[in-house]
């Protein structure tokens, strides 16, 4: 079995290799085996071997495409660069023909994946369209104002049109991360649309289970440090129960050194770990020094957060924002807490009942451990070979 995967992330050359931080390559290598997954992504040279990768690439099984950074840019570029869509399309027809017969993989609501998919469909192949987060309200975002969200807006809607087209396609299986991806793509495809998560999450070597301590909380972010992501959120709540807990944050991103600056501003800087970003394999340790996983999104392109899983792995519950397709798996008061994106107020109220109530951190941590079972890469993979079968 071979899967040609369109995966999107910048990759890093160094002599045989390229490499990146986790994509759906990961899990597919684990799925069929390395030599049978090729990649298709832009590329970039490395002076340096990377050292923090989560993928690794043979050169062999790697096909270079033209780089964009985000679907504004592909869209400029297909608008103002001559040739740069001819030569898009010309770089997938030509790996769609070289791997006639193969599964081919895309990750929307990537748009390079989209073209790359639709162009596979035209040419009769076979497409796993993994829908991994929601584009249809991204222009909602805070972040863009005037012209911005009226192209966004323009742009959402095309892309929820191309979506419907892929979904509908009698060679698509769909296989959707959340409740709300899910719901979209049933209604044009009942029959091939699955639930399906690319956790890389390995069952723990050690399993630890901190004894409650009233009053006090080690809470753990693991992400990517933008504010969408709720992180100026979560630093304003801690702000106002310093003596009641302690809080890594796992990750790096454009928004790293403003957090840092905010915690010392608020006065939180020596109760708050940054620690970069981090190998999978060094994780586990860092979940297991955690009593509370915190999910804060407050952005409008979520699809399913997998930290919520790699939490529950490790039997640790959560606190979720209410985002994209979280209540596929996230029960309120049975494996976690949810609370409505960007509202400090319930976020300081939910984790506050876990620190003060005992009995309410007992019943979602239990939660939490009787979902361990569905949230470890070796449950995802069973459920991707069963549909491939």
């Amino acid at each position: 079995m071979k899967i040609i995967a369109f995966v999107g992330e910048t990759f890093e050359a160094f002599d045989d290799y390229l490499y990146a931080k986790p994509t759906s390559a990961a899990f597919l290598q684990d799925a069929v085996g390395s030599d049978n997954v090729y990649v298709c992504s832009p590329v970039m040279s490395a002076e340096v071997q990377p050292e923090r990768f989560s993928t690794k690439v043979q050169a062999k099984n790697f096909h270079p495409f033209p780089k964009y950074s985000s679907t504004k840019d592909f869209v400029i570029k297909s608008l103002l660069k001559p040739g740069f869509f001819a030569q898009y399309a010309k770089v997938a027809d030509d790996v769609i023909r070289q791997h006639s017969g193969a599964y081919f993989w895309i990750r929307t609501p990537s748009v390079g994946s989209i073209v790359f998919g639709l162009r596979a469909l035209k040419a009769g192949e076979k497409v796993l369209h993994h829908m991994c987060a929601d584009a249809s309200n991204t222009w909602r975002d805070a972040k863009y104002s005037g012209f911005e969200k009226v192209l966004g807006y323009v742009l959402s809607r095309y892309i929820r049109f191309k979506l419907k087209q892929i979904c509908r396609h009698p060679d698509t299986l769909n296989l959707c991360t959340g409740n709300a991806l899910e719901e979209f793509s049933k209604a044009y495809a009942p029959d091939r649309t699955f639930q399906f998560v690319d956790v890389m999450v390995k069952p723990p070597k050690e399993l630890t289970v901190n004894s409650y301590t009233p009053g006090f909380l080690n809470i753990l972010f693991v992400g990517r440090l933008v504010e969408d992501k709720g992180v100026f959120d979560l630093l304003h709540v801690v702000s106002e129960m310093a003596d009641k807990c302690r809080v890594t944050f796992v990750g790096d991103g454009p928004d790293l050194e403003a957090a840092k600056l905010l915690s010392a501003k608020l006065g939180v800087d020596n109760i708050v770990n940054f620690t970069g970003q981090l190998p999978h394999q060094q994780l586990s340790d860092i979940y297991n020094d955690s009593d509370l996983v915190v999910v804060p999104s407050n952005n409008n392109y979520e699809g399913f957060p997998r930290v919520i899983m790699e939490a529950w792995s490790h039997h640790k519950p959560v606190v979720v924002a209410d985002v994209g397709g979280i209540r596929a798996f996230v029960k309120d008061g049975e494996n976690g807490l949810i609370f409505p994106p960007g509202d400090r107020k319930r976020l300081y109220q939910c984790i506050q009942s876990v620190v003060q109530d005992q009995s309410t951190y007992n019943k979602v941590r239990a939660g939490a451990e009787l979902m361990a079972a569905v949230s470890i890469q070796d449950y995802w993979l069973e459920v991707l070979n069963s549909k491939l079968r």
